[in-house]
Order: C-alpha cells, then sequence, then structure tokens
C-alpha cells in the first residue's frame, strides 16, 4: 500500500528518555507505538509520515518492525523496563517533500492517514488527507 500514516513529533524530551522525539526518527531512524490500542493501527503500516514545526518534515518506508515490550534494547537512550506490546519500526531514509506542505485542518496531536502522491503534490496534510479519503472511503 502507499498509504502513509502520519503522526506528529514534539521537541521535548519524554522523562524516560534522552532523546526528543524528533531525534528517536532523525537521529535513529525508529519510531514506536502502542500496538494496536487507543486507535493506533493494528497492523503495520508500509510508510510512516512525520510533522511538526507545521508542516511535513518527512516520509519513512517502513524497511522493519517488529513487536516488543522492551524498547530499550532497540534504543539505548529510553529508560529500560516493561512496557505494554509496542511496535517498533526500522526507517529507511526520508522522502523529503519537494515543497512546503502545512498541516492545515489537522487536530495538534491528530494522527492521520494520507496516500504518498497526495502528500507530495497537496498544499496540506488536511487536503491530503481528504482526498485519500475521497478516493478509498474513510479509513478506520
Amino acid at each position: 500500500s502507499n498509504v502513509v500514516y502520519l503522526v506528529s513529533l514534539s521537541s521535548e524530551r519524554p522523562a524516560w528518555s534522552t532523546l526528543s522525539w524528533i531525534e528517536i526518527v532523525s537521529s535513529r531512524r525508529r519510531y514506536f507505538h502502542p500496538a494496536g490500542v487507543d486507535g493506533w493501527p493494528k497492523e503495520p503500516p508500509n510508510y510512516l509520515g512525520f510533522r511538526y514545526a507545521g508542516r511535513l518534515q518527512s516520509i519513512h518506508h517502513v524497511e522493519s518492525w517488529k513487536v516488543t515490550t522492551d524498547v530499550h534494547k532497540e534504543i539505548p537512550e529510553l529508560n529500560p523496563g516493561i512496557w505494554e506490546p509496542h511496535f517498533l519500526y526500522v526507517l529507511g531514509p526520508p522522502i523529503t517533500p519537494p515543497k512546503v506542505v502545512k498541516t492545515g485542518k489537522v487536530y495538534p496531536s491528530g494522527r492521520v492517514w494520507a496516500m504518498l502522491d497526495l502528500l507530495l503534490t497537496c498544499d496540506t496534510i488536511s487536503d491530503a488527507r481528504d482526498q485519500t479519503d475521497a478516493r478509498c472511503g474513510e479509513r478506520k
């Protein structure tokens, strides 16, 4: 699938990490989230997109993934401990949009799905999301 799961990243460092969310993606090329709970995907997507500072920053192909309860093994800067099951992704090189793609009408911490081609051609993430929904029907 060429559908991208887009999330918002924070520049703040969580109490359990010496890296910010942006640094986890940009310097470690990793990302993780709860596995299939609270609106998070139940199956890993092929692409992950990241937004912050009011715009789309990068899209990454998911090179590999696994379910883990110990993210510290893959990202040592995170405190060790047992977590609920999380998808842990290894990300490919960033695909950087050729133009500024603003967030548009997306809730600040909102997570959305949008087709890769639309993210690279639309002016906003919300336009790409809406056109994806029109093409495919709203994702549940």
